[in-house]
């Protein structure tokens, strides 16, 4: 019984230290202008394909923060889709009227703007887990939709 409260106490102030910094992590500063810089080259590429971008009965347009996963660290990025899956914005900066967090990390990040079908790649990695599109903090019903579609994805893409 002793070591459940030993537990419970530790993941209690865990919890709170989280709430208290307010999940903050690092920024990474080593190559993360050169991570953008591509992003946005890709960006024409990506518009051009993006009817690859076939994710069933679920949209992405919308503003989504991208957390990209480097090491110790995480670059956050985010990027505005419209109607049609084409990226509208992308932005150096997480915005905080995201609805939705889209979390990979540097290698997948890497492999999709080095695709020739960066949209079809983007799709690929959804699919296989190397891309998680789930709500952002405080997007209630977004966190219940992408935990649903997360879970069932298998039998649309």
């Amino acid at each position: 019984m002793g070591h459940t409260r030993i537990l419970v106490v530790l993941a209690v102030a865990a919890v709170a230290i989280g709430a208290v910094t307010g999940g903050a992590v690092a920024q990474s500063s080593g190559d993360d202008a050169d991570l953008y810089e591509s992003l946005e080259e890709m960006v024409p590429a990506y518009n051009e394909n993006a009817d690859s971008v076939n994710l069933g009965p679920v949209s992405i347009a919308g503003t989504s923060n991208i957390y990209i996963e480097d090491g110790d660290s995480v670059v956050t990025y985010s990027m505005t889709i419209d109607d049609r899956n084409r990226i509208t914005d992308l932005s150096e900066s997480p915005d905080d009227d995201a609805v939705r967090k889209i979390t990979t990390d540097r290698e997948t990040i890497e492999r999709l703007t080095a695709a020739d079908n960066p949209a079809r790649a983007f799709r690929d990695a959804v699919a296989n887990d190397d891309i998680v599109i789930t709500g952002e903090d405080g997007q209630t019903v977004e966190r219940i939709k992408w935990a649903v579609i997360n879970a069932f994805k298998g039998f649309f893409l």
